[in-house]
């Protein structure tokens, strides 16, 4: 069910356990050869999949276009909140959800750097708020959560994992807005600096912090001339499976209650 398209009176009879979905999106940056709403696009795409599969079991909010995107500064096009903003309206959002009457609410999070505002801004309230505490609140990445659905040989992907504007991300634009791709602007030009942080010993054992336009000169990172349209649509039925499968779990969640 779609939020934004039931009445009032109609969102007040709902089942009040029904997980309620809050895509996120953002508007920056994805190289020369994708335009700046790449994982708005892509988020409401996969969300559209849930509605598909999953129809009156979920309540899907419209695409929270608006992110956390500053990290990308450096490159022009950028639409952005500072993450202190971007918690707070987070806040408002799960606030409304929650006066609403529901008590399960997932943020299906389409960019990297929604991440860690958005677990500011849930932290903050659950701290604070008994409501916020005795609510069931997730937040995935759809890339994390489909992790196991994402693996290169199921897709023919040349590239072992996702990363930004690159093979994975340009097969789903060609499959969801060929129109909006142009495959010729991937240049032989481009500049990609190996992070040591997410590469050898340290790999996924710490975090390192700067701007994108220290990691690449186009905006892109791996290999984005290897994607097709085809991998794209492999990529996104399989991504829409394993969290439509996760959602239905979700969904039989026991609340937690206090143990004093």
């Amino acid at each position: 069910m779609l939020w934004a398209e039931l009445s009032w009176d109609e969102i007040d009879r709902l089942d009040k356990s029904l997980p309620v979905v809050i895509p996120l999106g953002s508007c920056e940056q994805h190289g020369k050869h994708l335009p700046l709403f790449v994982d708005t696009l892509q988020v409401a795409a996969l969300a559209d999949k849930l509605e598909e599969r999953l129809q009156d079991k979920v309540v899907l909010l419209p695409t929270l276009w608006l992110g956390a995107s500053d990290h990308h500064r450096d490159f022009p096009g950028r639409l952005s909140l500072r993450p202190t903003l971007y918690a707070q309206i987070i806040q408002s959002l799960a606030t409304c959800v929650l006066e609403a009457g529901f008590n399960r609410i997932h943020f299906l999070n389409g960019h990297g750097g929604n991440l860690v505002p958005v677990s500011q801004a849930i932290t903050d309230m659950v701290v604070t708020d008994d409501r916020f505490d005795a609510a069931t609140i997730t937040l995935g990445c759809w890339w994390q959560t489909a992790s196991d659905a994402m693996k290169p040989e199921r897709h023919g992907m040349q590239t072992p994992t996702l990363l930004h504007a690159c093979e994975y991300e340009t097969s789903l634009m060609l499959a969801i807005r060929e129109d909006l791709v142009d495959l010729s602007r991937i240049t032989s030009e481009h500049v990609e600096v190996e992070r040591p942080w997410a590469s050898g010993k340290w790999a996924n054992k710490l975090e390192g912090f700067h701007r994108f336009h220290r990691w690449t000169s186009s905006g892109h990172m791996g290999q984005p001339q290897h994607a097709t349209a085809e991998k794209g649509h492999s990529l996104l039925e399989a991504v829409a499976n394993e969290i439509s499968d996760f959602l239905q779990d979700f969904s039989r969640w026991k609340p937690m209650e206090p143990l004093k």
